[in-house]
């Protein structure tokens, strides 16, 4: 709460443009910086399992699909709750906040233990849905998936508490915790794979180990905090519902992406190997952006979540503004250097010519949309504060599988051309992040409209 402890939030209150861009880049800042860490660990943990050979990352890679999509599953609560807990602060309501929380915990373990039970079931099944085609990888992945599932438990908390920190005003606890959490992850990763000898399941057990220290750190702060501590409070079933209700539009989003996603793989695949290697480093150059932007969306969602809760819909508005603003800027920035850098950019990664100007031709067509991107993400956030996920769920599920048979049209068009598909996923981007900006400022507007908030 530390950016919001002084603040009045009296609907006559107003806040000037530079304090309120300020407000957006402190509260992101450390939520771009665990986007970051996160992004280091995963290229370090990478570079790790990598050495023990090919066979290896395949294994691990098979059973982090099944983890990626519980994290998915994840939103449910974690969505909702930060939303509702920001209206809530907003509102000086500190006791239903709390509630929030207690009722939201509890939901998120008792999920997080109900997926580990399918998990532990099904995994030889679901791990023969990929078809790897190989004994040996498959009975590797399901020993893997096995035991690295023992850390849903602590992740799904490590996320809901994330989320409820960043929806109280508070990114710097959940930055610091995951920090430590993602350093010991690293520290461990070496130890037990290389030095103990455990191979892949070394991995597990040090994700297993850092992640149950960031939930006893987490539970730890939670114990200090005037706004969140659950004490005096119980489960109440209308709690979750509301927590729910905000949480299954993201989270059926987030599922269909990843859907969309193996059928677009599907298309590019026909171009080889080296066509999906392109796509792979491709998406990793444009997290840059997309980290960046997903910081200001949740400094944006907790600012605007508490204007709303407070009734301040002119600094709710002049959130969105600077958001705009700011979005503008990095899209912008991210744009230019995409394009005009997109060789060296991607020589970083695969120095081969053929990919190279694959890669090149990637770049560019998607640095045309990057701007757009982020003004999407922005807008996300501006929505997710006035407590409506499923206006940019539903924008952003039509737009995105709207990809197939765009790609199949311009396939068709540009006679089989690559950058056909590239095309497609870029037009895209720029249609939601269009869409979402307009419906934003016309659904607000009527609604300042009929609170009689004539000149936000």
């Amino acid at each position: 709460m530390d950016l919001f402890k002084k603040e009045n939030y009296n609907r006559n209150v107003s806040v000037g443009s530079e304090s309120m861009m300020k407000r957006l880049i402190l509260l992101a800042l450390p939520v771009i910086g665990s986007s970051f860490m996160t992004m280091a660990y995963n290229f370090i943990n990478m570079i790790f399992v990598g050495r023990l050979g090919s066979d290896a990352v395949a294994a691990v890679g098979s059973a982090s699909f099944f983890m990626h999509f519980g994290w998915g599953l994840s939103s449910l609560l974690t969505v909702g709750a930060g939303i509702r807990v920001s209206h809530a602060i907003g509102s000086g309501d500190t006791k239903l906040a709390k509630s929030y929380v207690r009722s939201g915990i509890l939901a998120v373990i008792g999920l997080a233990l109900i997926y580990y039970i399918i998990l532990f079931f099904a995994r030889n099944e679901l791990i023969g849905m990929i078809q790897l085609n190989n004994t040996g990888i498959e009975h590797a992945a399901s020993g893997y998936l096995l035991l690295i599932g023992l850390c849903i438990p602590f992740s799904f908390q490590n996320l809901f508490f994330t989320s409820v920190f960043i929806g109280s005003g508070d990114t710097k606890s959940p930055f610091r915790i995951n920090a430590t959490a993602l350093a010991i992850n690293i520290l461990l990763d070496y130890l037990l794979i290389f030095q103990a000898k455990m191979g892949i399941n070394g991995a597990a057990f040090g994700t297993i180990i850092s992640q149950s220290i960031g939930t006893f750190m987490f539970h730890y702060k939670l114990k200090d905090s005037a706004s969140l501590k659950p004490t005096g409070t119980a489960f109440q079933s209308s709690l979750l519902k509301n927590i729910l209700r905000m949480g299954v539009s993201t989270t059926f989003q987030r599922v269909s992406f990843t859907i969309v996603a193996i059928f677009m793989a599907r298309i590019i695949s026909n171009w080889g190997p080296t066509a999906i290697a392109v796509q792979k480093v491709g998406i990793q150059i444009e997290a840059i952006s997309f980290m960046t932007a997903g910081g200001f969306l949740s400094a944006l969602s907790t600012i605007s979540g508490m204007a709303y809760g407070a009734g301040n819909y002119r600094k709710q508005w002049q959130a969105f503004r600077s958001g705009m603003l700011l979005a503008f800027i990095l899209g912008t920035v991210t744009s230019v250097v995409i394009i005009a850098f997109a060789e060296p950019l991607f020589s970083i990664f695969l120095s081969d010519p053929e990919s190279v100007a694959m890669g090149r031709e990637y770049l560019v067509i998607l640095g045309f949309s990057q701007l757009f991107m982020v003004l999407e993400l922005m807008a996300t956030g501006a929505f997710f504060g006035w407590g409506k996920p499923n206006i940019p769920a539903i924008s952003g599920i039509a737009l995105t599988v709207l990809r197939i048979p765009m790609a199949l049209l311009f396939i068709e068009f540009w006679h089989n051309a690559l950058s056909s598909v590239w095309w497609s996923i870029s037009i895209s981007s720029i249609l939601k992040g269009t869409l979402l900006m307009v419906l934003y400022v016309i659904l607000f507007k009527s609604f300042l409209r009929k609170q009689n908030v004539l000149h936000p």
